[in-house]
């Protein structure tokens, strides 16, 4: 090696070797490899998506005699047997003077009420302002779940009690004027003719419903528990529906939803467990329910699942096939990242009852903590999970489930929990 430049070049490298090593050695023991998150406790919700249909036990209800319809009752309002659902009027001109005759007269008769001794004098004017608040309430809410069929009754309530209120704080003495102009207009509906045609009456008690889709009869309601995945995955057409049909009745209060559930989520639902329904684009709250069956093969695969419910309002009552989001459940306990847990297999001995001892070898769910820089392999009980977070039980000493650990302990709250790092083992120390 003589050569003057290659002794540079082998000494340049020798030179960036040494940069190197020693640089790597400062990088090793500087940086841990592993990086680590608090558990935190934590509150979470356990919910399940499913698209699946609702079964009633539901009576069609046709026309017996022609003409306009005008109904009494609201979507979905209760209804005895032999109540009129509908009235029949030979044409629409007549239905609409009658209907306009009925709103005018009730809103006369209201207003007649708050000039009679009575409650009105003896109201609170705070107590009238709670009761207008929960009225206007009432309203924000029929509006936010479409219930728009509740409104007209609301908008009464509301408008009765501001009037309360004007009388009560001398704002107003009273109504005659507006009640003699309510008695003109009603005087000026022609009282001749737009004869009533006659009723239609509801042959069973129940929820009346104006609208029907032709899947009345398509489920049996009486053998609804035994459905299958099958039946449910088959695709059922409507019944052809006679232009005599004029709306449904629904007989029973307790209606069902069916849905198909994959194995996973089957899991999760136990025969008799109460839920919550959530159906965002139809009545935009959470309806309570109960697991009615949960019909699975073997126990392996799809499941057909039966939920029960007894609530019902206008938006329920119209509902057919729906995507809903079902509650199964509430939990707290301490948080942790999904990345964070892993499955090993451990080996312990444990002391039986009789003192002899039993060595057992199971593979558990667990977690890896740092202990200042020593990291140590706790076994976790899972209580329930998502796609990014753990929610797991919260141990001590006295719980059941301690005495089963094959760990020393389970994870506490505050650990620092590894989520991302290499060659995990239950001891290692890290710099």
């Amino acid at each position: 090696m003589n050569n003057p430049v290659l002794k540079r070049l082998v000494s340049g490298l020798i030179g960036l070797l040494l940069l190197f090593y020693i640089g790597n050695q400062i990088y090793n023991a500087s940086y841990s490899g592993v990086k680590a998150e608090t558990a935190v406790y934590a509150n979470a919700e356990d919910t399940i998506q499913m698209t699946g249909t609702v079964i009633r036990k539901e009576q069609l209800i046709k026309q017996s005699v022609q003409g306009v319809l005008t109904y009494p009752l609201g979507e979905g309002g209760k209804i005895a047997k032999g109540g009129v659902v509908a009235e029949v009027y030979d044409s629409a001109k007549d239905a609409t003077q009658r209907q306009q005759a009925a709103h005018l007269s009730a809103e006369i008769a209201r207003l007649q009420s708050l000039g009679k001794p009575g409650d009105t004098y003896a109201a609170n004017p705070g107590s009238l302002t709670k009761q207008i608040n929960q009225s206007l309430k009432q309203i924000l809410t029929s509006l936010q779940s479409r219930n728009y069929n509740a409104l007209p009754t609301q908008r009464d309530s509301l408008l009765y009690l501001m009037n309360e209120q004007q009388v009560v704080t001398g704002a107003s003495k009273d109504f005659s004027a507006r009640i003699a102009q309510l008695q003109g207009q009603l005087s000026a509906i022609p009282t001749s003719g737009g004869t009533k045609m006659g009723q239609i009456k509801s042959p069973v008690s129940g929820y009346f419903v104006s609208t029907a889709d032709g899947y009345e009869s398509q489920y049996n309601y009486a053998s609804v528990l035994e459905l299958s995945v099958d039946d449910l995955k088959a695709k059922k057409k409507p019944q052809a529906l006679g232009s005599d049909v004029i709306g449904k009745v629904c007989e029973e209060f307790d209606w069902y939803f069916a849905a198909v559930v994959n194995q996973d989520d089957a899991l999760k639902l136990k025969e008799g467990n109460r839920v919550s329904i959530n159906f965002p684009f139809a009545v935009g709250k959470s309806v309570p329910a109960v697991v009615a069956a949960v019909n699975q093969p073997n126990h392996q695969g799809d499941a057909a699942v039966i939920l029960r419910c007894s609530y019902m309002d206008t938006g329920i009552a119209s509902v057919r096939d729906a995507t809903v989001q079902v509650r199964v459940g509430t939990y707290s306990g301490i948080m942790v990242s999904q990345k964070s847990i892993h499955f090993e297999k451990l080996t312990k001995e444990f002391t039986q009852e009789d003192g002899t001892k039993k060595k057992v070898e199971k593979e558990v769910q667990g977690v890896y903590v740092m202990h200042g820089n020593t990291i140590e392999f706790v076994q976790v009980i899972p209580l329930m999970s998502s796609g990014s977070y753990v929610i797991c039980k919260e141990l001590t000493d006295t719980d059941p489930e301690w005495k089963e650990l094959m760990t020393k302990s389970s994870i506490r709250l505050y650990d620092e929990v590894i989520i991302e790092g290499t060659d995990l083992y239950d001891g290692k120390v890290v710099k």
